[in-house]
């Protein structure tokens, strides 16, 4: 299994791990098949959408905050009850294919790293497994 290290700086920020991943297939050496990408932290999560243009980033984060505000009716006592329901929201894996040794995105996709409460020294784990002959 590969491990990324993603370092946040923000409370809440959307991290471009596209190349990271790339390089964790191609580390890997795999040709066809599956990467399985895991977040193993309760208060962030892991999302493909554009890449190209850093304002759809924006306005995901600041729909999160809409969707779920950072001040609300909770009882977990540690003040990051937002970051928990996100995250559960959005859940914490993905499954991407790879094709001829490359991950297969469409043209404007990207993979993020999304904190929900940072900043953190985080992980993202990469499993990568080869297509049946």
């Amino acid at each position: 299994m590969q491990r990324i290290a993603v370092i946040t700086r923000q409370r809440v920020e959307a991290v471009d791990v596209t190349r990271q991943v790339r390089e964790a297939v191609r580390a890997a050496g795999l040709r066809d098949g599956l990467a399985h990408l895991h977040c193993p932290h309760t208060t962030a999560t892991l999302v493909v959408n554009e890449a190209a243009d850093p304002d759809v980033a924006r306005d995901i984060l600041a729909t999160y905050e809409r969707l779920v505000p950072r001040s609300g009716d909770y009882r977990h006592a540690e003040g990051n009850s937002q970051a928990h329901v996100l995250s559960s929201l959005a859940g914490c894996g993905l499954t991407l294919p790879v094709e001829a040794g490359e991950l297969a995105l469409g043209t404007w996709q990207g993979v993020f790293f999304v904190e929900l409460d940072g900043p953190r020294r985080r992980e993202v784990w990469v499993r990568c497994v080869a297509s049946p002959a």
